[in-house]
């Protein structure tokens, strides 16, 4: 990348993307507090919008006949696309992860977007994940999902592009409050 920006092909699902994101703030994107305690009829209407923005986000898939890249829909539109890819059915999410590797080959996406969908679908599957990136609400506190040999994890998570886990928990704390915790699963026991 000589780090130019470049406008995108399409930035008509770049604005599409970008919009079922930032409309979700409210609802599937609140902090994780707030989701838990939130009102059946919210809880509906965020399943609803995860749900339309599932069916969109493979509808768009199909047009581009792949994942909608940084070329196709600028770098903003690239991380909606992730975004909505995380909160998508599981089943959904294991396609998503091809065409996303696929993109990360061509330079069209980061191995951290990359990272983050592997370890969705590694947590969803019930197996430990490899870069840390996943976090579940156990006892009304945000812990990380389990994860395969986590003494060895900030170097994993380097290898990719990711921030190393203290700096990830600050992010988290900021977006999350204090329900944030450092505490890591194995094997379903908190270290």
């Amino acid at each position: 990348m000589t780090g130019e920006v470049r406008t995108p092909t399409h930035p008509e699902i770049a604005r599409d993307l970008i919009g079922r994101v930032e409309s979700a703030a409210d609802t599937w994107r609140a902090p994780a507090g707030e989701r838990e305690a939130a009102p059946e009829g919210v809880a509906r209407a965020a399943r609803n919008a995860i749900e339309s923005d599932t069916q969109a986000l493979r509808r768009i898939v199909a047009r581009l006949q792949g994942w909608p890249g940084r070329t196709l829909v600028g770098e903003d539109g690239c991380q909606a696309a992730l975004t909505i890819a995380l909160n998508s059915d599981p089943a959904v999410q294991v396609t998503l992860l091809h065409l996303l590797a696929e993109a990360v080959r061509r330079g069209d996406a980061t191995t951290a977007q990359w990272a983050h969908l592997h370890d969705r679908c590694l947590a969803c599957s019930g197996r430990p994940q490899t870069y840390g990136t996943q976090y579940r609400l156990h006892d009304g506190r945000l812990e990380m999902c389990p994860v395969a040999d986590p003494e060895s994890l900030d170097q994993r998570r380097v290898s990719v592009g990711l921030p190393l886990r203290k700096d990830q928990l600050a992010v988290l704390k900021r977006r999350h409050g204090s329900v944030a915790v450092l505490a890591v699963s194995v094997n379903g026991r908190a270290s």
